[in-house]
């Protein structure tokens, strides 16, 4: 029985149409047609597909090369090519010759990484040689150095050489290109289909004939007796003023036509419109076809939009009847909205709708929205390698490799679902919080590895400071934690081994081993990503790469790789919903098309000329220029808009950055004038929509307000410090979560020591200098003693060059001040007490008692028995309206608490003054002096509002409540989520 062969453009398409063709005939056994792609040929399918072709197919016989291999093999190239050229170039002359910085390295392609990254750039170039028929010796003959900058003939050097080299060595491994392979595959069906006359039929849909090869058996296919080319989208409403327009010129308007294509391919098949036959003459929408034709004239044929209109505007209601035109502020908004058309359509029995888009990002937002109404859609374009769990959990280790293995790393391995190491992921996840308070938060990294000091940070858990939840933690759950972290840190020491330099395949297998141990175990679902994983793994065991990875190079370099490998596996979808390709939505008709992402560099692409050649060398080897895929994208575009019901969608922004339209969309708003406004209105009718549903309710509204506890008296503190008596001014609920909810935050995770840890470094260097020197002028040794002391209290931190660098020096000059200040101060004589405590016990008017308590960095008394208050400040000490306001009462309370003899060492005196001793930035001393007010009054006020205030609190409707005074807490608290305040200042709370 003659079996039908179809031609379709790509691989993808031939996946989509040979579904559509199960699906319609809807029968236990059927021969379909043998559905052949014109692209993208894989090697599986090259024996099934084309088996019964006879000995023609011979030539092409020979094994492609693959991608992966074939791209490190040419960044081998470009590594040789790197180096070749040694040292930075400072300057070029007009005869090609350099001059060099030998001190600076050439930094093009200077790792293996990069070099892999510019290899995808020749790699495209290859194709393009091949594709378009242009000979690998074009560049000696067809451009001209001298016609260029001279900086362009390192690459035209680079290209002559790669790409003569490059033939040689596919000859010497016997293998051949994949695009020359399908070159050869569809030359010898050209020679097969002219030669053979047999009466099966022969039909090819979709296609363009962009490619010559491509064009050329488009061209034998039509013909044949019993062969058809089905045409997508040709212009036959196109008056022949305009038609004789299309691909004229050279340069960008001759190629972003999207009529450009299909007029060269009828040119190839010595035909004219006129021979042409519509198969269908019962379009429905001719109105809209005629719209959008005139819609995309060639510019110099847009003068007739005048006459067009004026002719035709009666019928533009129509014509866009059942387009809605979706302008989203963002592309969230945008991917919800589009989810919600594919939902609505699903309402209607039988009703089918695809989503059509040239970005893998709409398409998978749109399909992650889709998920929260429990709908799975079918994507053609598959799913990377690097978001399945496999493939996160294999990126996630290679970046370790390259970073190291830190708190975060472990916590993040701990919660992936792959992650066993030889548990069950039941025993993983109930160890993994208390692997996380005890072991990776309070304790700072060290070489020592966590693991080993699993014992020091159980002897930390066991302080009465530590964290309640660590206190928690038993002997039996230690020891759990530990083996845990050894079994982690044995799994991934051959990856942290590699250090050095190292071959590509070295990581790989040790890459590979550290995947196996960590998800020991691990068996259900991700089947599909494990197997691609580990065949990629085999794939870069073997692969011939260039030599130097570093760590860092090898996680860049997989990274890449990941995102680049495409899985189409089976999945439970819906049968009616599909994201599309451009060119696959050629072919699948669907009630509803949802053209999504109409903005510049989306739809049409952004053009690149790529990293090796610039338009004018493109041009005069004879390659097509890159605007080829605006014209391209515009046919897609046009074949889109042929479904009965449309949405055209953009965003005004992505990734936070403003958009412009696509041109394709301004076109046609342009022609249509005020009928477009009905379609913007139904596309802002399911934005509405999109926008209501994450939108709280009523009730969730109002319950959105500043919190504002009230507990009990007996539960309220009836003891502070100073300093948190400002946090009780400026954030109440911190004093209610913390000292009545009993709440205390947990260490970061993975923690860094940093400013807080440097300032509680300096204040012991300085009561460290001050107490050798309790009285008297200072040795002439001073600076060297204070410096010694302040080196030996910082050691952890000089240990990092660039902390002796660049902060040392500041905290010197800080120094410094602090010394000056010591040396002006003896001068006056006088007592020094230094980091003392105090305890006094204030009476409230309710007859109970409060205890105020502090510890002073510094209080002196003078030989007037005066005493002055001082604080060391590492960082920037409060303004002077904050002190005279009471929202930083440190001083003054502390002032108040010396002159009622609450520091027993000291005893009772009368305080004079008070000052903030900065040592930022070269230090600064700042005397507390205040407008309208003397130092005593203030104080004096500052104690009476503060028995004024904790009296308050004793009535049991005073709240606790959240930042009553926003402006005044510029940091994020501890509490903040605790408290939403997120959540009541943006929704519009009391005081918000």
């Amino acid at each position: 029985m003659a079996r039908t062969t179809i031609y379709v453009p790509t691989q993808r398409a031939a996946r989509a149409l040979r579904t559509q063709f199960a699906r319609a005939f809807d029968k236990g056994a059927t021969l379909l047609p043998r559905i052949l792609p014109l692209g993208g040929l894989e090697e599986r399918e090259t024996t099934a597909l084309f088996g019964d072709f006879s000995d023609d197919f011979d030539a092409a016989a020979l094994p492609q090369i693959e991608e992966l291999e074939r791209r490190l093999l040419l960044a081998q190239l470009i590594v040789k090519w790197s180096e070749a050229v040694g040292a930075a170039i400072v300057s070029a002359d007009g005869q090609g010759d350099f001059i060099y910085d030998e001190s600076e390295p050439f930094l093009v392609a200077s790792s293996p990484a990069g070099a892999y990254a510019l290899a995808a750039d020749l790699s495209a170039l290859i194709d393009e040689f091949i594709i378009e028929d242009i000979p690998a010796d074009a560049i000696d003959r067809a451009i001209d150095d001298s016609a260029f900058d001279p900086y362009w003939s390192i690459t035209t050097t680079f290209l002559r050489i790669a790409l003569q080299q490059w033939p040689q060595m596919l000859q010497e491994m016997g293998r051949i290109d994949a695009s020359a392979r399908q070159k050869r595959l569809i030359e010898a069906q050209i020679a097969k289909l002219s030669e053979s006359q047999d009466h099966a039929p022969v039909i090819a849909i979709g296609s363009t004939g962009a490619q010559p090869t491509t064009a050329r058996l488009l061209s034998a296919i039509a013909a044949r007796d019993n062969g058809a080319v089905v045409l997508p989208g040709l212009g036959l409403d196109m008056s022949d003023a305009a038609w004789a327009q299309v691909g004229e010129g050279d340069g960008e308007p001759a190629f972003t036509h999207p009529q450009t294509m299909l007029k060269r391919l009828l040119g190839v098949m010595q035909l004219t419109r006129e021979d042409v036959r519509e198969l269908s003459t019962s379009d429905m929408r001719a109105e809209r076809r005629r719209l959008v034709s005139q819609a995309m004239l060639p510019a110099d044929a847009t003068a007739v939009w005048r006459d067009f209109r004026s002719a035709h505007s009666a019928s533009f209601d129509a014509a866009l009847d059942g387009v809605a035109l979706l302008e989203a502020p963002d592309e969230q908004a945008e991917a919800l909205a589009l989810a919600l058309f594919l939902r609505e359509a699903l309402e209607t029995p039988g009703q089918t709708a695809a989503l059509v888009t040239p970005d893998r990002t709409i398409a998978r937002r749109v399909a992650a929205e889709l998920r929260r109404f429990e709908i799975e859609i079918d994507d053609s374009g598959g799913a990377s390698l690097a978001s399945t769990q496999a493939g996160a959990l294999a990126r996630e280790l290679a970046g370790i490799g390259a970073t190291g293995l830190d708190a975060i790393a472990i916590a993040s391995l701990l919660a992936h679902p792959l992650t066993r190491l030889g548990h069950t992921r039941e025993e993983i996840a109930a160890l993994a919080p208390r692997v996380e308070i005890g072991a990776l938060r309070g304790l700072p990294a060290s070489a020592a590895g966590y693991a080993q000091r699993a014992a020091e940070a159980q002897r930390a858990a066991g302080d009465w400071r530590a964290h309640p939840a660590a206190r928690r933690i038993d002997a039996a759950q230690w020891a759990q934690i530990e083996s845990l972290l050894q079994d982690m840190e044995a799994a991934l020491a051959p990856l942290l081994a590699l250090r050095d330099a190292q071959d590509l395949r070295a990581f790989a297998r040790a890459h590979r081993a550290a995947f196996e141990a960590i998800a020991q175990g691990a068996e259900e679902s991700d089947d599909e990503g494990a197997v691609a994983l580990f065949d990629l793994f085999e794939r870069l065991a073997r692969a011939d790469a260039p030599s130097g990875f570093t760590a860092s190079a090898y996680a860049a370099l997989f990274d890449r790789i990941a995102f680049e490998t495409t899985l189409r596996g089976p999945r439970r979808a819906h049968p009616r919903l599909k994201i599309l390709g451009p060119l696959e939505a050629r072919l699948i008709d669907a009630d509803l098309m949802l053209l999504a992402g109409l903005d510049e560099s989306i739809w049409p692409p952004q053009t690149e000329t790529g990293a090796f050649l610039n338009r004018s060398m493109r041009a005069q080897l004879g390659l097509s220029p890159p605007e080829r895929r605006i014209g391209q994208s515009a046919h897609d575009f046009m074949m889109g808009l042929g479904a009965t019901r449309v949405v055209l969608s953009r965003a005004a922004k992505r990734d936070g950055s403003p958009t412009v339209a696509s041109r394709f969309l301004t076109r046609l708003e342009a022609l249509a004038g005020e009928a477009i406004d009905a379609c913007r209105a139904r596309g802002a009718k399911m934005l509405a929509l999109a926008t209501a549903l994450d939108q709280p309710g009523v009730d969730e509204a109002t319950a959105l307000s500043r919190p504002a506890p009230r507990p009990p008296i007996e539960l309220r503190p009836k003891s502070l410090s100073v300093t948190r008596i400002e946090v009780l001014r400026r954030d109440p609920y911190a004093i209610f979560a913390e000292h009545i909810l009993r709440l205390k935050p947990l260490d970061p995770l993975g923690v860094e020591i940093g400013p807080r840890e440097i300032g509680t470094a300096i204040h012991e260097t300085l009561e460290t200098f001050v107490t050798s020197h309790p009285s008297g002028p200072l040795p002439p040794t001073a600076r060297e003693e204070l410096q010694g002391i302040a080196r030996a209290c910082l050691k952890e931190f000089l240990s990092d060059p660039a902390f002796e660098t660049f902060v040392w020096p500041r905290l010197m000059a800080g120094l410094d001040h602090a010394l000056d200040f010591e040396t002006q101060r003896r001068e006056e004589g006088g007592v020094i007490f230094i980091e003392k405590s105090a305890s006094w016990a204030l009476p409230l008017i309710d007859g109970s008692s409060f205890t105020l308590t502090a510890k002073a960095d510094r209080i002196e008394i003078g030989p007037d028995k005066r005493a002055c208050v001082f604080d060391y400040k590492t960082g920037k000490p409060p303004s002077m309206k904050q002190v005279q306001a009471g929202f930083a009462p440190q001083l003054t309370l502390e002032a108040a608490m010396v002159e009622a003899g609450a520091f027993k060492e000291i005893g009772a005196h009368v305080v004079s003054g008070a000052a903030y001793v900065g040592l930022k930035d070269g230090g600064k001393t700042q005397a507390l002096k205040f407008d309208g007010a003397s130092f005593e009054e203030v104080v004096a006020k500052h104690a009476q509002e503060l028995v004024k205030m904790l009296s308050q609190y004793r009535n049991p409707e005073t709240p606790y409540p959240s930042r009553p005074f926003v402006a005044l807490v510029a940091h994020e608290g501890d509490y903040d989520h605790l408290a939403r305040v997120k959540e009541w200042s943006r929704g519009g709370g009391e005081g918000a």
